[in-house]
């Protein structure tokens, strides 16, 4: 046999020592736009174009039945004649792209959060309406996660305003992020204008066949399947065994019933827990529809609660709407609180002002009074007042029970 020479000991040790060449792997941004200025779905393509950094950027666009796929930045990738996201992946797979996904309108916010997205962007402009149309997209994510720990590091980008208005509004959205929901937010540059250094390399439209989950999965796996070496079936039949299977089960009962003196204690011992488990249903079905109802202002739009509460009165609820007015919401058997919440707020409103953080509160306006109340007739002596009224029910469609609420007067 004749030895091996030295060029086969080479091959040998490249074999080990050589690093493979790292593989192209996508970057997927998930970009949340909020309150943007007018035209606000013009601003995506500008973000879109900065974000490509010299690079190339793939913005898709979700709707509820279509798909808008564009490509911007540098490059020669050309997606006309594509008609489905399988073929714009096959065009874009050996290209080391980035890519910005915005979710269509009535994405699951906790589709949102696990959706395997390396970023989370979240987009908005500066005004007063823009920093409350933040906070409820953030809010909303964070009841719907359930868990402050299952929230992805987000970033905050302002569009549409000068360095200074754009830093007091990302400071003021930051701070009630931190406020009010303990939530950490990241900064990024600024936005001003649209400019016109954004090219669209090429852009097409067609038919949505996934949801926002399975896209970011599509793409993971377009590129991971490049990745993958070729393999045979070293597994050509299924493994057969010699010994048949024993079930824990049947040794169990294998075993001989020995009479220990605890056996007739434990057959004559009534099930402690059989009786109270049926009783549980209508306790567990109040407390829920008493927790549905506690949160009077997600009733009422453009309204955004606050966590302050006016000291004894807890159970009254504050809440701010797009012009800074604060609002109270309470029971109508709480009516009296109200009127004392309302000249507390009176009172102490550059305190409330501080107590939440980044919110710009209007100074010497009084406030807003709500009651909510089931019983319409009950409450007929208050229309005339300044006092605002909702009728605020379950009602049963279809067998489904739900939360009617409407106003009144």
């Amino acid at each position: 046999m004749t030895p091996p020479s030295s060029e086969h000991y080479a091959e040998l040790a490249a074999l080990f020592t050589t690093v493979p060449e790292e593989s192209i792997k996508p970057s997927i941004e998930l970009l949340l736009p909020a309150h943007l200025p007018v035209q606000g779905g013009l601003w995506l393509v500008p973000y879109a174009g900065r974000e490509a950094a010299g690079g190339t950027a793939i913005l898709v666009r979700m709707h509820e039945d279509t798909l808008d796929v564009a490509a911007i930045g540098t490059g020669n990738i050309e997606l006309n004649g594509c008609v489905s996201m399988e073929d714009v992946l096959a065009r874009t797979s050996s290209s080391a792209v980035h890519w910005i996904i915005q979710p269509p309108a009535d994405a699951d916010p906790t589709s949102l959060l696990h959706c395997d997205a390396d970023s989370v962007t979240l987009l908005s402009g500066a005004d007063q309406a823009a920093v409350v149309g933040a906070y409820r997209l953030l809010k909303g994510l964070i009841t719907s996660a359930g868990s402050k720990k299952e929230v992805p590091t987000m970033r905050l980008v302002v569009v549409g305003a000068e360095e200074r208005s754009a830093s007091d509004a990302a400071s003021r959205i930051v701070q009630t992020a931190q406020l009010q929901l303990n939530v950490k937010l990241d900064v990024g540059p600024a936005l001003p204008a649209m400019g016109s250094t954004s090219k669209v390399i090429s852009q097409v439209s067609f038919s949505r066949g996934s949801n926002v989950v399975d896209l970011m999965g599509k793409i993971r796996s377009a590129n991971s399947d490049q990745d993958m070496l070729e393999t045979t079936d070293r597994i050509e039949k299924p493994f057969v065994f010699d010994e048949p299977v024993v079930s824990f089960v049947d040794t169990i009962d294998a075993v001989p019933n020995e009479k220990h003196e605890t056996d007739s204690v434990s057959k004559t011992t009534p099930e402690p827990i059989a009786t109270p488990i049926e009783e549980q249903p209508s306790v567990e079905t109040a407390a829920q529809a008493s927790a549905i109802k506690s949160e009077y202002a997600s009733y009422i739009d453009g309204l955004l609660a606050i966590a302050p509460r006016c000291p004894e009165h807890n159970h009254v609820e504050l809440a701010v709407d797009m012009d800074g007015r604060l609002h109270v919401l309470a029971d109508a058997d709480d009516l009296r609180d109200v009127a004392i919440v309302s000249a507390w707020i009176v009172r102490h409103g550059s305190l409330l002002a501080m107590a939440c953080g980044g919110l710009k509160l209007a100074e010497g306006v009084t406030p807003v009074q709500h009651i909510f109340t089931d019983d319409a007739v009950a409450v007929a002596d208050l229309h005339g007042t300044d006092v605002r009224m909702h009728l605020l029910a379950e009602v049963q469609v279809k067998g489904a029970t739900g939360i009617f609420c409407t106003p009144l007067n």
